[in-house]
């Protein structure tokens, strides 16, 4: 009998949050085949186990949170482990005499297209055979038909990572996340009970963090965007024929990035111990999105190097990758500022909660037609509310009344946006 516990699977790592169980007790499973998902601060990742045999035992749930080195599953070698460790490259029937469970349930566990999505793995975990892989790598090699013992490894010791396989032709690694709990219309008189895990836990965990370590306020402004509207339309036929869509946040994008210039503090991270503000020459703007998987924040990174249709097309790609949950771990992480922004579904204002490690959020709103005074007479105008959180700690009120009124200066008077082409 093997008892396998959880691997280090990252630096500073302790522990991880369980997933999904991917094989089931009397399952006969192969060497290197993925046993759970574990769900850490920095990535979901596959565990795999070392050794192949029968599983008699598995140690947890959906939802419980485990240390580095706690059992995860006992696994009964037997005499099943000899092939178990020569796993078929694609579906087939493993040989009856090696299961004593059906062998076609075997199979089907052992075949590499029995498992979820390739996760995204931070660290190296297991590797076995000829080659030096995570788990994560050897399964998307395999669905890529690639042999994984003739790429060479550019990684340490040699260590095949998805670079390498990208120069095969392969596409973008997907994050592998975790459905949200969903529920039906509930009968009157019953309930129904939902265990709130994976992806959605942690997202409560870093709202919690963010709303009790930083004291927020939020400064509500309303913006003339009649201007802005008429500019991007005259430019969105151009940016189509270049097989982009222009919307108003790269223009937005742009107008922060000379507010940023002119208030330095609120382009920055805060760290807790000690109580330190990290002010960013880059600028890197998160753009809070909604997807089938919960709320992620990809980063537009350098945006102060980019020109507004660069930034369009970037946002539109990261955005969409998003949803479609490609998106690397890279391009979640490394954030200065986050703009947040419901759309056409939204209200007149909302007070967004920050980013932590960030010290400001900036919340955009529904375009509304509404009659305003100019001149002293009644005009129809498209009319913004901006509301932006900030950490109290780091920035005063004043600090962001000034900023915000900087902010819609610029977006009032788009031309003056000529000022930060690239």
């Amino acid at each position: 009998m093997y008892t396998f516990e959880l691997p280090e699977i990252g630096e500073g790592v302790v522990e991880g949050e369980i997933v999904q169980w991917l094989v089931q007790p009397g399952d006969v499973i192969a060497v290197d085949t993925p046993v759970c998902e574990i769900m850490t601060d920095k990535a979901t990742v596959e565990i795999s186990t070392p050794k192949g045999g029968r599983v008699v035992e598995l140690h947890g749930e959906a939802g419980d949170v485990i240390k580095v080195h706690s059992p995860l599953a006992e696994i009964e070698t037997g005499d099943t482990n000899g092939v178990a460790a020569a796993a078929p490259k694609k579906a087939e029937p493993a040989p009856k005499k090696a299961a004593p469970v059906a062998p076609q349930k075997a199979a089907q566990k052992a075949a590499p297209k029995a498992a979820p999505k390739a996760a995204v793995t931070p660290a190296p975990v297991v590797a076995q055979g000829k080659a030096l892989a995570t788990p994560a790598v050897r399964r998307r090699a395999r669905e890529l038909d690639i042999d994984i013992s003739t790429v060479a490894g550019s990684g340490k010791g040699g260590r095949v990572v998805h670079a390498d396989l990208d120069s095969h032709g392969s596409g973008a690694e997907p994050v592998s996340v975790p459905a949200l709990p969903q529920s039906t219309a509930v009968p009157s008189g019953q309930e129904e009970r939902i265990k709130i895990i994976g992806l959605r836990r942690k997202i409560s965990e870093q709202m919690v963090k963010s709303r009790f370590t930083a004291p927020h306020f939020t400064y509500v402004d309303e913006v003339d965007m009649t201007d802005l509207d008429g500019v991007r339309k005259r430019l969105k036929g151009q940016a189509k024929d270049r097989g982009v869509k222009l919307t108003f946040l790269p223009f937005i994008m742009k107008a922060l990035c000379a507010t940023f210039r002119q208030f330095p503090n609120v382009n920055a991270n805060v760290e807790e111990d000690p109580l330190t503000l990290v002010v960013k020459g880059d600028i890197n703007i998160g753009i809070a999105t909604d997807t089938p998987q919960g709320l992620f924040v990809p980063v537009i990174k350098n945006v102060e190097q980019k020109s507004i249709l660069q930034l369009a097309a970037e946002i539109a790609d990261l955005t969409e990758r998003t949803r479609a949950g490609k998106v690397g771990m890279d391009e979640l992480t490394g954030g200065t500022f986050t703009i947040t922004s419901v759309g056409r579904d939204g209200g007149m204002f909302a007070t967004p909660i920050i980013n932590h490690p960030e010290v400001a959020i900036l919340g955009i709103n529904r375009i509304h037609d509404r009659p305003v005074v100019r001149d002293g007479e009644i005009v129809v105008r498209k009319m913004i509310y901006l509301s932006s959180s900030f950490d109290h700690r780091i920035l005063d009120g004043m600090v962001a009344a000034r900023w915000t009124t900087a902010l819609k200066g610029l977006l009032e008077t788009p031309e003056s946006l000529m000022l930060e082409m690239v």
